[in-house]
C-alpha cells in the first residue's frame, strides 16, 4: 500500500512540473517570424527629354476626290470603266439611253418652228399696221395692239430657242466624263439601271498626292509643342514641330513623312479633332483609298515650353490606384517606397505616360505585383 502512495505522489509531482513548464512557455513572448523578402520585377526609367510619340489610326484618301453623277435622270445604256481603273481627264465613263432626249429635241425643234412662224406673221402684221398708223388710217390703239402681239411672238421664239438649247445640253449630259486624272475608287450602279440626277455613279480619286485623315484627342491639342496657340490654325502654322509620319502595317519598317494640310475646328462627339495630312506619292508603296495607316506625331520638348516634371513611359501594371490617386513603387537600397504620380495617355502596347515631381532618369520602378507591397518592404530584384 505504501508503494502505491509513493507511485501516485510521483505522478502528481511530475504532472505539476509539466503543467508549470507549459504555463511558463505560454507566458513568454513568441519569437518574431523572419520578414519575407519578396522578389520583384523592375524597369529603369529613361525619359528621353520629354519626347513622346503619339499614334493615331488614319485612313488614306486621294488628294482630289469627286463623287460623279449625271445631271439628268435616265437609264444606263453603257458603263465603260470598272472599279480600280485609271482614267484621264475627259475619259467617257458611262452613258444614258439617249432616245428620250432625242424625242425631246424633236419636240423642242417643232415648238421653235411654230413660234418662229407665229413671229413672222406678227411681224408682217405689225409692219402693215405701222404703215397705216403713219397714214393716220388707224388709231393708236390698233398700232399698240399689233406691237404687243409682235413682242409676245418674239418672246415665244426666245423661249423656244432656250428650251431647244436646254434639251441639247441634256443630251450632252447623258455622257459622264472624268473631270480630272485619277482612279475609279468605287462604282455604285450596274448597267441598264435607272438612275436619277445627282445620284452618285462613280467615286474618282487622284492618287498622285495622297491625304491621310485622322482624329486627335483634345488633350493632345492642348499639349502640342506650340508656344502660343490662339486657334487651331496656329497648329497648322507650326506643323513642322509635329514630325508627322505614316506607317503601314504591311511595311512596318518604312516611314513616310506627312505635312499638315488642314485641321478641323469642330470637335467630334468623342472630343477629337479631325486632321488632314498630305503624303507625297511614293513608289515604295501602292497606297489606295481606304487603306488603314498609323500616324505618328512626335511632341518634341526642345521647342516646347518648359515643364515642371519629366514624363516617362512605364507598363500599366506598374501603376497602383489607391483612394482615387495613382502611385508607383520606387526601389532603392533593398526596399520600396510609394511615389505619387500623374498618369497620362495610354499606348497601344499597354504602356502609359507618368510624371512625378521626384521622378528622374535612372529610378528603378516595380512593374508587377504592386498591390502586394507595403511601404518600406524589403525586396530583391528578379533577374531577367
Amino acid at each position: 500500500m505504501k508503494n502505491f502512495f509513493k507511485i501516485l505522489l510521483g505522478i502528481i509531482i511530475i504532472a505539476g512540473i509539466c503543467y508549470g513548464l507549459n504555463t511558463l512557455r505560454q507566458t513568454q513572448a513568441p519569437e518574431p517570424e523572419p520578414e519575407v523578402v519578396r522578389p520583384v520585377r523592375t524597369i529603369t526609367l529613361q525619359g528621353g527629354g520629354n519626347e513622346f510619340t503619339r499614334r493615331y489610326f488614319g485612313t488614306v484618301q486621294g488628294g482630289k476626290r469627286a463623287d460623279l453623277s449625271f445631271r439628268v435622270s435616265g437609264t444606263l445604256s453603257r458603263i465603260y470603266v470598272e472599279k480600280g481603273a485609271s482614267v484621264k481627264r475627259g475619259t467617257l465613263l458611262a452613258t444614258l439611253d439617249p432616245r428620250d432626249f432625242n424625242t425631246r429635241i424633236s419636240q423642242a425643234q417643232s415648238a421653235l418652228s411654230q413660234a418662229q412662224a407665229q413671229y413672222n406673221n406678227a411681224q408682217a402684221d405689225f409692219k402693215r399696221y405701222e404703215n397705216l398708223y403713219k397714214q393716220k388710217v388707224i388709231a393708236r390703239q390698233q398700232y399698240d395692239s399689233a406691237k404687243t402681239q409682235l413682242d409676245v411672238a418674239k418672246s415665244a421664239v426666245n423661249s423656244a430657242n432656250a428650251n431647244l438649247k436646254s434639251v441639247h445640253d441634256a443630251l450632252k449630259d447623258t455622257e459622264l466624263r472624268a473631270p480630272f486624272d485619277g482612279i475609279i475608287a468605287d462604282r455604285t450602279v450596274e448597267n441598264y439601271q435607272d438612275v436619277t440626277a445627282k445620284q452618285t455613279i462613280f467615286s474618282l480619286q487622284d492618287l498622285n498626292a495622297l491625304e491621310i485623315v485622322f482624329n486627335i484627342p483634345d488633350n493632345d491639342v492642348l499639349t502640342a509643342p506650340v508656344t502660343e496657340i490662339r486657334s487651331l490654325r496656329d497648329l497648322q502654322t507650326h506643323s513642322d514641330l509635329f514630325n508627322l509620319n505614316a506607317r503601314f502595317e504591311a511595311m512596318p519598317d518604312k516611314v513616310f513623312p506627312l505635312r499638315v494640310k488642314e485641321i478641323g475646328t469642330l470637335a467630334a462627339a468623342s472630343n477629337t479633332y479631325p486632321f488632314t495630312a498630305l503624303m507625297p506619292s511614293s513608289r515604295e508603296i501602292r497606297a489606295l483609298p481606304g487603306m488603314a495607316v498609323t500616324v505618328e506625331m512626335n511632341f518634341v520638348s526642345d521647342k516646347s515650353p518648359a515643364k515642371e516634371s519629366e514624363k516617362f513611359l512605364v507598363p500599366i501594371t506598374a501603376v497602383k490606384n489607391q483612394d482615387n490617386s495613382n502611385f508607383i513603387w520606387r526601389y532603392a537600397v533593398g526596399q520600396v517606397s510609394l511615389v505619387p504620380v500623374n498618369v497620362g495617355q495610354m499606348r497601344n502596347d499597354s504602356s502609359v505616360e507618368i510624371e512625378g515631381k521626384t521622378l528622374k532618369n535612372g529610378d528603378v520602378i516595380v512593374t508587377a505585383g504592386v498591390y502586394f507591397l507595403h511601404e518600406g518592404q524589403k525586396v530583391r530584384l528578379l533577374e531577367e
